[in-house]
């Protein structure tokens, strides 16, 4: 048993940044810490039942699961939604309270301004400074190419720099 949760958790470690990302790209925020809490719940009952050496690639086995359970989860009847900005405002717990508000005004500030840009643009700025995806991979995402996404993310940051005053780069 031991065995098992040592596995679980060596692989939930390195693989829950990236299957998130996958998972918000793909459902609704509200959604999507169920549906990944379900894809894992998943995983750790195969590694009870098959044993810690039956699933050769955990990743692959975790992002065929989490897919399915995407799948499901529309075919009952759910729309699908964009990722919400208020994705940037989590915050982590190690944070001191006087740089947690700081931290949010200044998101909150952001946020605001990013709100008049378009869904797509809003999206591909969360996902590459929210979540640190690189520029092919958001491009894949969302139908662009790298140029593209470049150049919206350099017009939003010219965009923000020019609202807040400042000069410095984002």
């Amino acid at each position: 048993m031991n065995d098992v949760t040592e596995t679980f958790n060596t692989v939930y470690d390195a693989t829950f940044r990236e299957l998130m990302r996958y998972c918000l790209l793909k459902a609704p925020l509200e959604d999507a810490h169920d549906l990944l809490q379900n894809t894992y719940t998943q995983f750790y009952r195969a590694l009870q039942r098959k044993g810690v050496r039956a699933i050769r690639d955990p990743k692959a086995y975790l992002f065929t699961a989490l897919k399915h359970e995407i799948a499901s989860f529309y075919r009952s009847g759910a729309k699908r939604r964009t990722v919400s900005l208020e994705v940037l405002s989590d915050e982590p717990d190690d944070i001191s309270v006087e740089d947690l508000s700081l931290d949010r005004a200044a998101v909150g500030d952001v946020l605001d301004r990013l709100k008049r840009e378009p869904a797509g643009t809003q999206r591909m700025f969360i996902l590459y400074y929210g979540y640190g995806m690189k520029l092919g991979d958001i491009a894949k995402e969302t139908g662009t190419t790298e140029a593209s996404v470049k150049s919206k993310l350099a017009r939003v940051r010219r965009k923000l720099r020019t609202s807040f005053g400042e000069e410095n780069t984002l």
